[in-house]
């Protein structure tokens, strides 16, 4: 539970470091309890339990939690977007790019996929359905990846299941409220 997060420990909330507590105070409890055979305590030992438990549930319950939400949008596979010329990839193809406008601007993600290129072409569908999976902890969006596009299944929660590189962003005119929230 806590090794994702240590390397961030200066950005963690206080819900973490109550977590982190819990445990400490846990193991502390544990440690006394049966550093002696005469002075083993079983209140010792069923507060660290349930520290322990309770620190574990509530990693369960309220983090790693992912939803599916799911958007109409454009797209593009030649290169150009609304906003001007998009970056191509290593190789120099031009990658698929997905947008919708939000507040006079457009939140964006390109995908090199040649597999995805071919059917969004084949099917000359001018807005396809993207579903993206949205992971969250304590409530707070912690970063997405892209389900699906117009049925085509790239990720499964976090596992992989078809390969794409891409990019993804916000571009407007600095008016808007910058947060796509996928």
């Amino acid at each position: 539970m806590l090794l994702p997060v240590l390397p961030r420990y200066k950005q963690l909330d206080s819900i973490y470091w109550l977590l982190i507590l819990c445990v400490v105070i846990a193991l502390a409890l544990i440690t006394t309890a049966f550093q002696q055979r005469e002075a083993r305590n079983v209140a010792a030992i069923a507060v660290s339990f349930s520290l322990v438990l309770t620190a574990l549930a509530v990693d369960r319950v309220f983090t790693d939690k992912v939803e599916v939400h799911s958007y109409s949008m454009s797209w593009s596979a030649n290169g150009v977007a609304p906003w001007g010329d998009v970056q191509l990839g290593d190789k120099g193809a031009s990658p698929v790019v997905l947008y919708r406008m939000i507040d006079q601007a457009y939140c964006y993600d390109a995908l090199f996929s040649a597999e995805l290129k071919r059917k969004l072409i084949e099917s000359n569908k001018p807005v396809v359905t993207v579903e993206y999976n949205v992971f969250s902890d304590f409530g707070r969006e912690r970063s997405y990846n892209i389900r699906a596009v117009d049925g085509l299944v790239f990720n499964a929660g976090s596992r992989v299941v078809r390969p794409a590189d891409g990019y993804g962003g916000y571009v407007g005119d600095g008016t808007g409220s910058n947060s796509c929230k996928r």
